[in-house]
């Protein structure tokens, strides 16, 4: 496993670099973002996306996040036409928010559930937005489970996964708080799993 110690708000742009082409490769990687520790990889390797499935030990019903740099980005791989629901997403995002949507056909079927929705997140952490400018798609990604008691501190982490992935960008240690999921699939969203994030309709 590669190990880049990354500033957490002014990440170096050499490693950001040396880890976008990494992903690009489809190396997995465990990165922070603004919940928790993330694995994640390019959203179109699928034998990467497995690799994902099988750390987590996660059904492959269970879909994944798409990491998108922003919501034009996003806009490729889902489903949109409400226009309340643009608006309030726009005051939500980038933030600690996991948006469900009907995904479109831009996205590979291993990426999505049963219901072919996908869950968008628009990161606010330096690093992921830094990942993101560097790659041409979006990444896939799952957080660190929290009954691992060792994803809060990098040096924990790196003992838990240091040989299962390809890389690890530490910017040091973390809170432990899932994302705030919602249903956006109609007005007013559902909140399907109240985390960080607060947001009012």
């Amino acid at each position: 496993m590669v190990h880049y110690h990354t500033h957490p708000i002014n990440p170096q742009k050499r490693n950001l670099d040396m880890a976008a082409a990494a992903l690009r490769r489809g190396d997995v990687f465990i990165i922070p973002t603004d919940t928790v520790y993330a694995l994640t990889t390019i959203f179109s390797d699928k034998k990467a996306v497995e690799k994902i499935y099988r750390l987590k030990n996660i059904p492959p019903e269970k879909p994944l996040a798409l990491y998108c740099r922003d919501f034009a980005q996003a806009a490729s791989y889902i489903r949109m036409d409400n226009n309340q629901i643009f608006r309030l997403l726009k005051t939500a995002a980038p933030g600690p928010f996991t948006f469900v949507f009907q995904a479109s056909k831009n996205l590979p079927q291993f990426t999505l559930s049963k219901q072919k929705t996908v869950g968008i997140r628009i990161i606010d952490h330096p690093v992921v937005q830094g990942l993101l400018e560097r790659l041409d798609s979006p990444l896939v990604g799952s957080s660190l489970p929290l009954d691992d008691e060792m994803i809060a501190y990098p040096e924990d982490i790196e003992e838990r996964y240091g040989k299962t992935v390809d890389g690890f960008i530490d910017s040091g240690p973390l809170e432990i708080e899932y994302s705030t999921i919602l249903d956006c699939r109609d007005y007013p969203p559902e909140i399907l799993r109240q985390g960080k994030g607060q947001i009012s309709f």
